[in-house]
């Protein structure tokens, strides 16, 4: 039989077990970055070129996608280079169910459930390296129906960002084409063969934007059936179906978002429409032949400042 001070020794350790118990648990809720964060962020990139990089993800900013690689090397990896964010599997062994779909045009979210979303990445926000580090790290993702999901990161397996190259070996190259786009050039890289290319720059309307167009088009098998950021050669060529039809084929044209498209060529300075995320893309109706592309330098201009009377 239990004496009264045995009684009250198992009920006070018991008591110390419950209140250390529910502690831990309470720290767990109110600091959940300090579990996300302890291996969440680690992933593998495969760039258009084949190359890979393993690395902590830190953020995507104007374009740009941060990733740490060791304490004082931190990649900054345009977008427009990037075929593939991996969490699971080193970029390495892609499954043909998500290569089919990653092939399109459309940028293709796997989660770990093995679900598969085409749309569009619009944004990575939150996390340790971003500008809310406190912030649990969420992919904004908008699919092809238009609805935009907010999906948190450790619920993301892959983002295929369009277009995926065809495998050789193991790195996945991307396949020549019969023309292709200035290797040296820096800015957003716009394919021909993509009906539209995320930029990563987020634009206000009546903003100006500065544009430096470099490369060429081929809008079809045939050589000669070629396009500058201003149009077809010879200023005849027209495509009926292409999203300015009153435009010359292959030319560099614009929209906001999803949004109207509007002509931007060869011009040098162009305002903005809508507010949004700026778009580009090669005007054609048909772009499963192009080849080629535009390598375009972006720099959105600053809003002139509203005086006070």
């Amino acid at each position: 039989m239990k004496t009264y001070l045995q009684e009250a020794i198992v009920r006070h350790v018991l008591t110390f077990r419950h209140i250390t118990t529910a502690t831990l648990l309470a720290g767990a809720l109110t600091v959940p970055g300090q579990i996300w964060a302890q291996g969440s962020d680690d992933i593998t990139v495969l760039l258009r070129s084949g190359e890979r990089i393993s690395g902590r993800l830190e953020d995507l900013n104007n374009g740009t996608l941060f990733v740490r690689v060791s304490t004082h090397d931190q990649r900054k990896l345009p977008v427009s280079q990037v075929a593939l964010i991996d969490y699971v599997g080193g970029a390495q062994g892609l499954p043909e169910t998500e290569l089919g779909p990653a092939r399109g045009a459309d940028h293709v979210m796997v989660l770990r459930n093995s679900q598969i979303v085409p749309g569009h990445l619009v944004d990575i926000e939150g996390g340790v390296g971003s500008d809310k580090p406190d912030d649990r790290r969420v992919y904004i993702f908008r699919t092809t129906g238009g609805e935009e999901r907010r999906v948190a990161a450790e619920q993301v397996g892959r983002v295929y960002l369009g277009q995926f190259p065809a495998a050789q070996g193991a790195a996945g190259a991307a396949t020549s084409s019969a023309l292709s786009m200035p290797e040296s050039a820096s800015g957003v890289r716009v394919p021909a063969n993509r009906p539209w290319t995320a930029t990563g720059v987020r634009v206000n309307e009546g903003q100006t934007v500065n544009f430096n167009v470099q490369g060429e088009v081929q809008l079809s098998t045939s050589s000669d059936d070629r396009a500058t950021a201003a149009g077809a050669a010879g200023g005849r060529r027209a495509a009926d179906r292409a999203p300015l039809p009153s435009a010359l084929a292959g030319a560099l044209v614009g929209r906001i978002g999803s949004g109207a498209p509007f002509g931007i060529g060869n011009q040098t300075i162009v305002p903005m429409p809508a507010t949004g995320e700026l778009f580009l893309g090669v005007n054609d109706d048909e772009v499963g032949d192009n080849s080629g592309g535009f390598v375009v330098d972006v720099k959105p201009q600053p809003m002139p400042t509203r005086r006070r009377r």
